[in-house]
């Protein structure tokens, strides 16, 4: 069982609404920003996908995200030493 959280850092796009923009408003618009927390399930030279939930007895996952690497800025990678089990 060797498995790593993953923290991630990437720009992503941003999406302003249905509202009417003006030009000089429309200089002011960028990527967001944001950061993901996750256990690496998956990653390749395109992309990586990080999992909030892993039932590890079951060999199975729950809430996956898939983020292109080419927008990803940092990853930092911690290894999951053991799983205890609750007393």
């Amino acid at each position: 069982m060797k498995k790593q959280f993953a923290i991630i850092t990437w720009a992503d796009a941003t999406m302003h609404g249905t509202y009417q923009f003006t030009e000089k408003e429309v200089e002011e618009f960028g990527l967001m920003e944001g950061i993901a927390i996750g256990i690496l399930v998956k990653e390749d030279k395109d992309s990586i996908t990080l999992a909030m939930d892993w039932f590890y007895k079951d060999g199975s996952y729950r809430q996956l995200s898939t983020y292109p690497k080419s927008g990803i800025q940092k990853i930092i990678r911690k290894d999951i030493k053991s799983i205890r089990k609750s007393k």
